[in-house]
């Protein structure tokens, strides 16, 4: 690796040079308020001043693939080892390759062979076997009668976006399996272990990474407001770094695509950090101790050291040498990635760093939410009404069960048994019709979103277990990386407000 003795937060704590303060002066008036998909977004109050690091991944953070074209080459890869490696049939070449079916927060159950979609109250309400959605009695026999235990070696939790082709893969296969005369396929769970072999070694040793870094255009998006995100991040000398789980050669091809000459006077995607970090082994790297593996220029170990330099690459380490380096606070560390457990949760289990999640589906989550904005309202409205409707027959059940019990005839001007049962009916039968209504309405609405699974951060009424965990463990939360180009480098992200369903208005105007 070249010397950083020029890394961009260096360069930028002297002062800017004038071919980066033209382009900086130019391009900041764009930067207004940013549209709705391209906002950072707050679960806990951030003061960008007190972070003196910013740490990134590199996939999906940094690297914004094409998803399209890698996860359809990611399924026809683990097909192929599937065949040639764990003797499968030739009939799997027929599954069929649905992007639009795998979205991440889900389990793959491999005990039933279902994928299936949890709230943060581990209730499950929606869940495929192979393309057969369950029904009420079905999803009751699997996961009614005992805790659902997500943690549990029968689940798989698809976390990442790299998963997806798996998930959609797995469930693909569960399907052949109905038809054991022409496929002969193992055991849910057999086939998952297969499958989940295959795609490591896609990702591990196949020719996935070739193909990728053979036609980069094709399968990455290259983001010409990354570059000034990341300066705006390192004015006033803040060190960013890059943490990843890619090997070096992969890291270097794919930060060269994104990162050389994307600004005035940084010639290098290496110049842009003051450390780099490869073969990271997250999560395991958080809880782990050992050591940093020095990294010449071609990639060559040359040493071995428990604590970094910086300007440096390594390989390996572990959380402790890192915080040798840093030599403060957790608080004062950003760390920037895309993957819920291994990025996000299991740094802060660890440590005590701030986090930022990457969730590249929110611009189009808010983008239908906006066209989408009569029918949510339409929704709200009914689902009010519907409230109102069962406080009625609760209080008339109850009041006609009082009158029908007295031995006293009512007195004057109070209804009769008769009277009461009269509007329990009609109240009753209002009722009825507006649950038909809306669950009309709710199952045309979640067809809008995803024919499959819904809005992407709730299950009915509730969150789904990924926005649950994103809310607890994630500071900020935003769709791309680039969009901190938007925010000044000293940002206070507070958060406005933070309600408890006591204090919120539950008239036809509240959001659900």
């Amino acid at each position: 690796m070249t010397s950083q003795k020029t890394s961009l937060s260096h360069r930028l704590s002297n002062g800017l040079w004038p071919e980066l303060a033209e382009r900086l002066a130019a391009a900041l008036p764009k930067y207004g308020e940013p549209p709705p998909e391209r906002q950072i977004f707050v679960n806990r109050t951030l003061r960008m001043e007190s972070i003196q690091f910013v740490g990134f991944d590199l996939d999906w953070t940094l690297a914004d693939y094409r998803r399209l074209p890698l996860e359809k080459l990611t399924f026809e890869l683990a097909v192929d080892r599937l065949i040639e490696e764990n003797n499968y049939p030739e009939a799997i070449r027929n599954c069929s390759f649905r992007p639009d079916f795998p979205r991440r927060g889900l389990l793959i159950d491999k005990e039933s062979g279902t994928v299936l979609r949890m709230s943060r109250h581990r209730f499950v309400n929606l869940a495929y076997q192979g393309r057969q959605r369950l029904d009420r009695h079905q999803l009751k026999q699997l996961y009614r009668y005992e805790p659902v235990q997500p943690a549990s070696d029968r689940f798989y939790h698809v976390d990442s976006l790299f998963e997806l082709p798996e998930a959609n893969l797995y469930a693909e296969l569960i399907e052949l399996t109905k038809d054991q005369h022409e496929t002969r396929l193992p055991t849910p769970r057999k086939i998952f272990d297969d499958l989940r072999q295959a795609i490591d070694w896609v990702h591990a040793h196949g020719s996935l990474k070739q193909r990728v870094v053979a036609d980069l255009p094709r399968y990455l998006h290259r983001d010409p407001d990354l570059g000034l995100a990341l300066a705006r991040l390192a004015l006033g000398g803040r060190r960013l770094f890059l943490l990843t789980n890619s090997d070096w050669a992969y890291a270097e091809a794919i930060s060269s695509y994104l990162l050389d000459d994307l600004l005035p006077g940084v010639d290098s995607w290496q110049e842009f950090f003051d450390l780099v970090v490869v073969e990271a082994g997250k999560p395991e790297f958080f809880s782990r101790r050992q050591p940093f593996r020095q990294l010449a220029n071609g990639g060559e170990v040359v040493a071995e050291v428990d604590t970094p330099e910086w300007l440096g690459t390594y390989q390996g380490g572990c959380l402790e040498g890192l915080m040798g380096l840093i030599g403060g606070p957790g608080e004062s560390v950003l760390y920037v990635g895309d993957h819920i457990y291994g990025d996000i949760v299991s740094s802060k289990l660890e440590s005590t760093w701030r986090t930022t999640l990457i969730v590249r589906e929110l611009e189009e989550e808010i983008r239908q939410r906006a066209d989408l904005a009569a029918r949510l309202d339409e929704g709200i409205a009914l689902r009010h009404r519907l409230a109102q409707l069962g406080h009625q027959m609760d209080h008339l059940r109850d009041l006609l069960a009082v009158t029908e019990g007295s031995l006293r005839p009512p007195k004057a001007g109070t209804d009769s048994p008769g009277q009461i049962n009269d509007r329990l009916q009609s109240v009753t039968a209002e009722h009825r019709q507006l649950l038909g209504r809306e669950a009309r309405w709710s199952g045309k609405l979640d067809t809008s979103f995803n024919p499959y699974w819904g809005p992407f951060f709730k299950q009915g009424t509730s969150k789904t277990r990924f926005a649950s965990q994103l809310e607890t463990y994630a500071c900020l939360y935003t769709s791309r990386v680039s969009n901190f180009a938007y925010y000044g480098s000293n940002r206070y992200f507070r958060v406005p407000w933070d309600p408890m369903m006591h204090e919120l208005d539950l008239g036809p105007e509240a959001e659900i």
